[in-house]
């Protein structure tokens, strides 16, 4: 997915920055929208991290997909996260296909489309590249950092390698670490992914071609994970679509599947597959217990 850098805010980071791989950016970019008003003490900043889908339009609308942004019914002005309060950052994430570094920005050495090339990321090297934004906007200290699903890991990692820097935290749905069937899902949705043709070895956005249907099936994956079984037998059971009886054919026949298929087909057209590739394995890399010792 290649997007119209004209729509997005963004700035080059000079300083190198270390990766937990041992590699080295030279520079890199942040691609970050900010909403409210930063006030004269620049104590009433809010951080949010976007989880694995999402990207820095957290509110207002996307000028990428013309949609609301992901959080639109928390932030804003009177609601819970209120802009007429408080000054919102949210960035796109180190590995991310909205603006900042990763696979579809261009090598400065090659020319090219990093591809897969591009060095492996963490959760910790996503946050340590979001704290030089803050220090962009000169910001100390936050009031507040708060995220859902990877943006929480991405919460629990600030406030374990920088505590000083906000007086508040808000995770929201996630965990210190993955279980099994979480690093189960993502390697069977990478797998998707690397199985289709179109994925050329990760190569795709150098040959002009597109792996959207590995990447629909791993969204389907993901989407599978974030309902328990309960959650999809109480939504959906084994209803069936409007026909009230089977197609016998391979089409969607429940509406589950259908679920699935337009989740799957909605996504292709505004997420990279490799981005997904980058993103997941971060998720799954991450380990705040072995960070710790254990604690």
């Amino acid at each position: 997915m290649i997007i119209d850098k004209s729509k997005i805010k963004t700035i080059d980071i000079k300083k190198p920055l270390q990766l937990e791989s041992g590699q080295i950016l030279d520079g890199f970019t942040i691609a970050y929208e900010t909403f409210g008003t930063l006030n004269k003490n620049k104590d009433n900043a809010i951080l949010v991290f976007h989880a694995l889908s999402g990207d820095q339009f957290a509110t207002g609308t996307n000028p990428i997909t013309g949609k609301d942004g992901w959080w639109v019914t928390a932030i804003g002005p009177d609601k819970a996260v209120d802009t007429n309060k408080y000054f919102i950052i949210c960035a796109n994430v180190l590995g991310g296909c909205m603006g900042t570094s990763g696979p579809t920005s261009i090598n400065p050495k090659t020319k090219e489309f990093y591809c897969n090339s591009f060095p492996l990321v963490t959760i910790r090297d996503m946050v340590n590249a979001q704290v030089l934004l803050l220090d962009h906007f000169q910001i100390e200290k936050t009031l507040c950092v708060l995220g859902g699903s990877m943006g929480g890991m991405q919460v629990l990692q600030f406030c374990s390698s920088y505590p000083d820097r906000t007086y508040s935290a808000i995770p929201i749905a996630c965990t210190a670490s993955h279980s099994a069937q979480n690093i189960a899902f993502n390697e069977l949705s990478r797998q998707a992914i690397m199985a289709d043709p179109e994925w050329s070895n990760g190569d795709y956005l150098k040959l002009n071609k597109n792996p959207r249907k590995g990447l629909s099936v791993a969204r389907m994956a993901g989407h599978i994970s974030y309902l328990s079984e309960k959650g999809l037998q109480e939504k959906f059971g084994r209803k069936l679509q409007q026909t009230g009886d089977f197609k016998f054919t391979f089409d969607a026949d429940f509406q589950v599947e259908s679920y699935l298929k337009y989740q799957g087909n909605a996504f292709v057209d505004r997420f990279d597959a490799n981005s997904y590739l980058y993103l997941t394995r971060a998720m799954d890399y991450f380990d705040l217990y072995r960070e710790n010792n254990g604690v």
